[in-house]
């Protein structure tokens, strides 16, 4: 018994210093970090060694995010396999106050929101292009919409149908429970694929998949930590892998689950770098990526807006004009103002904010690569914010967008006030 106890301590004494080990107290406040890795180096025991625990390994970029002692931070960024470390924030909706609540609003009759008639969303629809394609044949549509945001309610009569698959984030707890209990994602939804079906309003898409990825909370905030895990989860899907054929192909790859769209109607600001490395990531597979520009009156979009792989989203309203309130220099501008959509509980409110202006454009984009595809041509590459050609989908958005303000590029409207329907004609014609 001695011996075998005296091996035990001279193995200990040899395993013990391969890990930093904190050692105050286990009881300590814990923080959620988020960490830039060396997959080949990162040990997710040495974490634990500080009494830390890694919530989430991204597959898009090597990203974790991991809860750890806040004294401990310090020794958690000296780990081998650890490249950076960054402060988690705060992330939130970006529609105008007071939004959070119960709809009031019965809608039994369908109406056509101003908004989707403005950008001639209903021009598109008789020729078939309602965001639903199917190109194999196997009774599943090929384009997705991923809107991360609070959530939606999944029983929605203008939504169920078109709703495919959902997840919740929150907290780093990975779960279906991605009921919407605050109205922002439901309503941010609706404008994107309300379905037509005789009662309450019509989305810009009204046939497209949604994937609903809840990582805002009741109150709608979060934080980057989740947006990033969102993003990841978003871009695997349903079947939980990025490229299920290994053939290098993402968006529009019928044996993948991959989004075409992703949709965010919130920001923030101070974004950790880690998320960045997410949204490039997303942005090279092929994913054409919305954001909301924000509602401060800033000079510049919020993040994740003013990344450049993201095309940033101002707000309108009916008379074509910008409001005080929506950040300048967007990429384009859409309308955001007053805007009836989808809420909890069957109901339907009008709510404002480039928040409300996003799922325009999402829908938009939606529109676009579901055309190309029936019309028997491959998805068109996402682009990037200089593109004045008709060969990507930023292209295509911005030559087809009605020019307002100055004369080309303004602070204001960007590249102008979408038009779907230009949109999807120069998209298929191209």
């Amino acid at each position: 018994m001695g011996t075998k106890i005296a091996a035990i301590a001279i193995a200990l004494i040899f395993i013990l210093p391969l890990f930093p080990v904190y050692t105050g107290s286990a009881a300590g406040a814990s923080t959620v970090v988020i960490a830039k890795i060396n997959p080949e180096e990162f040990n997710p025991k040495a974490v634990e060694a500080l009494q830390g625990k890694v919530i989430y390994v991204a597959d898009l970029a090597p990203v974790a995010i991991i809860s750890i002692p806040g004294k401990a931070v310090g020794l958690l960024s000296k780990l081998p396999g650890v490249v950076s470390v960054s402060e988690d924030g705060v992330v939130q909706a970006m529609a105008k106050p007071p939004w959070a609540g119960g709809g009031n609003k019965s809608q039994p009759a369908e109406v056509l929101p101003w908004g989707v008639d403005y950008i001639d969303a209903e021009l598109v629809w008789p020729d078939g292009v309602t965001g639903w394609v199917d190109v194999n044949g196997d009774g599943d549509g090929e384009i997705e919409v991923a809107v991360i945001d609070t959530g939606v309610d999944k029983d929605h009569p203008d939504l169920a149908g078109n709703i495919v698959w959902g997840i919740s984030v929150l907290n780093g707890r990975i779960s279906s429970n991605y009921q919407d209990r605050n109205g922002h994602g439901t309503h941010v939804t609706g404008t994107v694929a309300a379905i037509d079906n005789d009662i309450g309003v019509i989305g810009v898409a009204h046939s497209v998949e949604i994937y609903a990825v809840k990582a805002l909370g009741n109150g709608g905030y979060g934080s980057w930590s989740d947006l990033i895990i969102a993003i990841d989860l978003a871009v695997k899907g349903p079947d939980g892998v990025i490229d299920a054929d290994g053939d290098g192909v993402v968006a529009g790859d019928p044996d993948d689950d991959a989004p075409e769209v992703i949709s965010m109607s919130l920001g923030g600001s101070s974004p950790p770098p880690e998320l960045h490395d997410v949204i490039k990531a997303a942005y090279n597979l092929g994913i054409t990526i919305v954001a909301a520009a924000g509602n401060d009156g800033a000079d510049s979009p919020s993040y994740p807006a003013a990344y450049p792989e993201v095309i940033a989203v101002g707000a309108i309203d009916e008379n074509g004009n910008v409001p005080s309130w929506s950040n300048r220099n967007p990429e384009v501008a859409a309308p955001g103002v007053n805007i009836l959509s989808t809420y909890p509980d069957d109901t339907y409110e009008e709510l404002s904010g480039t928040s409300m202006a996003t799922p325009h454009v999402s829908g938009t984009v939606a529109l676009i690569q579901a055309a190309r595809l029936a019309a028997g041509l491959p998805l068109l590459p996402p682009g990037s914010e200089s593109d004045t050609t008709p060969d990507t989908v930023r292209g295509v958005l911005h030559t087809t967008a009605t020019d307002a303000g100055d004369p080309g590029y303004d602070s204001l409207y960007g590249y102008g006030i979408i038009d779907a329907y230009d949109a999807v004609q120069t998209a298929v014609s191209s």
